[in-house]
């Protein structure tokens, strides 16, 4: 009986376990490694949520709802440094059978902001941003920040 039970939850963890679309595949890292920044040497985490994808065979641009924040570690306990929360459009391209991040594009600040937005992103995308719905976007927000920061203590090995 123990048999069974243990190859039927082996097969559920393998087939219940979610596959990212190829196109999401180098979403994470680059956020991470392009997107974040570090200014208190600490390790940049990012999270995301898909506002909408626009994929071809060729190439893909995937718009995404990015929290990337910074993490150290002092006097063993986590400690937050810089941290960013924005829409970000990432260009992709089908190179040797996987997508590659070529560029991203993100709002311009301050009076720009609304006309960068119309001009990056497509409506579908831009509804999902929840920029007229407090609750909908505090939500996302709490989310993500915990995504982060769980990512953050597995990477320091902290509970």
């Amino acid at each position: 009986m123990k048999k069974i039970i243990v190859v039927a939850f082996l097969v559920c963890a393998a087939a219940c376990t979610p596959v990212l679309p190829d196109y999401l595949v180098p979403v994470e890292s680059y956020l991470a490694e392009d997107v974040g920044h570090a200014y208190f040497f600490g390790k940049v985490f990012c999270a995301y949520d898909v506002l909408g994808a626009d994929v071809r065979p060729d190439k893909a641009d995937v718009y995404v709802w990015a929290l990337c924040g910074e993490y150290y570690v002092d006097k063993n306990v986590l400690t937050p440094g810089t941290a960013s929360s924005l829409p970000v459009a990432i260009h992709l391209q089908m190179e040797d059978g996987r997508y590659v991040v070529i560029d991203h594009e993100v709002p311009m600040d301050g009076m720009e902001w609304g006309a960068s937005i119309q001009r990056i992103f497509p409506s579908d995308a831009i509804e999902k941003m929840c920029e007229t719905n407090a609750g909908c976007y505090n939500e996302r927000a709490e989310r993500l920040e915990e995504a982060i920061e769980q990512k953050a203590m597995d990477y320091y090995g902290l509970k």
